[in-house]
This record gives structure tokens, sequence and C-alpha cells, in this order.
């Protein structure tokens, strides 16, 4: 379920709730102009009037939150300048600037929402496109905690097949279900440097890691440079 609200208070006042939300994610950029469809709109007319009478203020801007069971905000997309464009019956199309995120993150938080994520590596379901999503609600999902010491992890060239999931298996490696430790090289620097629910870790075991040497190419270089700038022991198998 969704809400819709105006960007008009500190706290979101839903105008409406909505049954679905269609385009609100792109792997193209996080930030651009495109339509979004609302499908099974509760309070239509209230809704659509409200953004008719912003945009007649100038202040036709507001978010597209998802919700839990109990209606409360799990999280949020931003859109400015809006206009409706289409309307029929409790359905809308509106058109604005959206601040996207990647294609995935709206189906890992439903999955949490609906307790579905209760085991490692449940983003193997989730199509080679949608791993940029995972990893966002990752991050997004992470509890702060305090920091574990010296831990000795270990991943497996024969556990993934691409950077994206790489960084979702490390990630569950260090921090459990639904664990994060970065979503790119630079990330992962990072999360070494602290406050990603890990202080130091002492050694990295890479078991085929041959595998992942192929297929990372320069990468993996890049990757245990990293590691080892923040003395972690390379143990490579």
């Amino acid at each position: 379920m969704f809400a819709f609200s105006l960007d008009t208070s500190d706290e979101p006042q839903f105008i409406s709730l909505i049954e679905d939300v269609k385009n609100l994610e792109s792997n193209k950029t996080n930030f651009g102009y495109r339509k979004l469809r609302l499908i099974n709109i509760e309070n239509f007319e209230q809704l659509k009037s409200e953004i008719e009478k912003e945009t007649c203020n100038f202040n036709n801007q507001g978010y597209v939150y998802l919700l839990d069971q109990k209606n409360s905000t799990v999280t949020g997309t931003f859109i400015s300048n809006i206009t409706i464009t289409k309307s029929k019956k409790n359905h809308f199309s509106l058109n604005g600037y959206v601040w996207h995120q990647p294609k995935g993150y709206y189906k890992a938080w439903k999955m949490k929402v609906n307790s579905q994520i209760t085991s490692k590596n449940i983003w193997r379901n989730f199509e080679k496109d949608e791993l940029q999503g995972w990893l966002v609600f990752a991050l997004n999902n992470m509890i702060n905690e305090s920091s574990k010491e010296n831990l000795n992890i270990q991943i497996d060239g024969n556990n993934f097949h691409n950077l994206d999931e790489f960084f979702c298996n490390l990630g569950e490696e260090i921090n459990g279900i639904a664990g994060y430790f970065g979503r790119n090289i630079p990330a992962l620097y990072d999360c070494l440097r602290g406050d990603f629910g890990v202080k130091s870790i002492e050694e990295l075991t890479w078991k085929n890691h041959q595998k992942s040497k192929k297929l990372f190419k320069t990468k993996f270089h890049k990757i245990l440079q990293i590691f080892e700038e923040f003395n972690v022991k390379i143990n490579l198998q």
C-alpha cells in the first residue's frame, strides 16, 4: 500500500491511500522527469483536487510513501513540478521530476513489509538489474548497533557472478540477513572507515579467488588494495 502527501508540512499528511504506484524506479539516473501511474486511489477526487490546487499556487511537490500494515511510513520518493496528465475512474497519471531509487528497491521493501526476508540470499530472487535496488534497500534498512571488531570473514567466488552479487554476498557475510557493506568500490572504502556495523576486520579469506579475479579483472585488485589499506590480512585460496 502507498500514500500520497504534499510537501506542505514537517510531518507527512496523507491525502489518500493508493494500492500501487508504477514507474518509481530507474537505473539510468537518480533524478529525472517522468510519468507515474497511481492505481486504485482511495480518495480519488480529494487527491486530484489538492494536487490541482497546489499546481495553481506553484507549490506542486510531494511524496509517494510506501506503508506497512499499520499504515506507517516505510520509505518514500520525492516528486516536484507535479501535473496530472490523465485520469480515469480511481486511477490517474502524473508527470513530475522524480528522485528515483534503483530498480528492485521497492520490491525489497515490500518483501520486508510482508516479513519475507527471513534468511540470507533472498537477493538471489532478484534480476541482475534489480540488485542495486536490493543494495540501496540494505543500506537504508541498516540498524546501527555496536560495531564488531577483529572479524574473520570468508567469501567464495562460486557464490557470486558479478560485482553487484559480490556486494550482496559480502554485506550478508559481515552484517547478517539483508546486511550491507558497500554497493560499489568507493562505498566499500567508506564502510571500512567505520559506522557500518564493523570497527575492524582482521582477515578476509577468499575461496575460489581465481574465478573472481578473472571475472572482476582490475577491480579484483582494487578491492584487495582497499582491504589491505585497512590492515586486513588477505588469504586467497
